[in-house]
């Protein structure tokens, strides 16, 4: 054969209708005696003979073969339609082969290509992870540095304050001591109980030390209230922050040393689709530069407190130190002005023997007001100590979130 035969080619008996082929049959008697009687070897006779069988037989009708074998010699295919069938089948198993092999080879290349997106992908979320494990490392240890200097700022300060407060416990000994001044001059008599020099620079040194008093308080106020509340609050953000970059630093690295081999790794559908992040990169690095700004001006001003508090000690030191020289000067010339009259240096001399004794007392008496503010002191320092260990958690909207 030597091409495709279509369908045009197909005889044209084969498409016409049956009308047309019961045209062309022949005309000619057929035998239309029961199927039976004209294959039977049994005269008619005998076959009248047996009424039963033959009701039997007349009642079964088979097809008469030689009117079907006529009509179907004239619809069956011809050889070309045959051939051609099968052509159309050997060309559309071809048509399915190559589509199943255009199918094989998208697989593989899908194979491949998913392969190696998923490699990148995780190469690239690694790499990231990686890279967040750096920056949080980074800004723990600056976090950790700049609480090492508020730490060490601190302490200064309450060496400072401390320093303060001894300052200022000082001021009443010299205070007691002019007023205790001013009360005895006062058991004077008659005539020598007069307004003079002495009396005028112990009142003046009565006010110097209630004034270098009032300025130590308003300081030891600000340092207390004000300077040491804010240092602790720097503190406590930055010992929060780096107690949150730890835990983060934790699970990232965890996270960043997974591969696909790791044990307890699993299946967490729709993970993908949570999202409980509460910040983003640039505001989580701004949060920890915020914090270590916000500890450097709060170390810039306690500082300049510091400074302040040691200006205000030596400044109170020259004071009263003044004022007790000009008292003592002045008491010195009344004296000299009292050596006329023996009896009145007798009870100066007294006077001043009582006033020594009585300082004694009162220096063992602040010794011993110092030891009893050790207790306190300590309970304060316990609670300082214990609200570091308070603890909360750090989330970060950060690229391996999207991986």
């Amino acid at each position: 054969m030597s091409g495709g035969i279509s369908m045009a080619g197909i005889p044209a008996l084969y498409h016409q209708p049956p009308a047309a082929l019961n045209k062309t049959v022949a005309m000619k008697t057929v035998d239309t005696r029961p199927f039976e009687q004209s294959l039977s070897l049994v005269p008619p006779t005998l076959s009248r003979s047996y009424p039963t069988e033959s009701r039997v037989l007349d009642s079964v009708r088979f097809p008469n073969i030689f009117t079907s074998a006529t009509a179907t010699m004239k619809t069956r295919y011809t050889p070309a339609d045959w051939s051609q069938s099968n052509l159309n089948h050997y060309s559309d198993a071809d048509s399915t082969r190559g589509v199943s092999e255009r199918v094989r080879d998208d697989a593989v290349r899908l194979v491949g290509y998913t392969y190696d997106r998923t490699n990148i992908a995780q190469r690239e979320s690694s790499q990231r992870l990686g890279e967040r494990v750096s920056d949080i490392t980074f800004w723990r240890s600056e976090l950790m540095q700049e609480l090492d200097r508020m730490l060490a700022e601190t302490n200064r300060l309450n060496d400072s304050r401390r320093a303060l407060e001894h300052a200022l416990r000082d001021t009443e000994n010299p205070l007691h001591v002019t007023k205790e001044c001013l009360y005895f001059r006062e058991n004077r008599q008659g005539i020598d109980l007069v307004r003079d020099q002495p009396e005028e620079s112990l009142l003046r040194e009565v006010d110097t030390i209630k004034d270098c008093q009032a300025r130590m308080k308003n300081l030891l106020d600000r340092v207390n209230l004000q300077q040491l509340s804010r240092n602790r609050a720097a503190r406590q953000d930055l010992e929060h922050d780096t107690m949150n970059k730890n835990h983060a630093l934790t699970i990232d690295h965890t996270q960043h040393s997974l591969h696909n081999h790791s044990a307890g790794i699993t299946y967490y559908p729709g993970i993908e689709r949570v999202d409980n992040t509460v910040s983003v990169p640039d505001t989580w690095a701004e949060f920890s530069n915020r914090n270590i700004q916000q500890s450097q001006s709060e170390r810039n001003s306690s500082q300049r407190l510091r400074q302040e508090v040691e200006a205000l000690i030596a400044a109170t030191h020259q004071d009263m130190w003044t004022a007790w020289s000009t008292s003592n000067t002045t008491l010195t010339q009344r004296l000299g002005e009292s050596n006329d009259t023996r009896n009145k240096l007798l009870a100066h001399r007294d006077r001043v023997q009582r006033e020594m004794n009585d300082l004694e007392r009162h220096i063992d008496m602040l010794k011993k007001a110092i030891l009893d503010k050790s207790a306190p002191l300590k309970v304060v320092q316990t609670r300082l100590e214990g609200r570091t260990h308070r603890p909360e958690m750090e989330l970060c909207r950060d690229p391996p979130q999207h991986r």
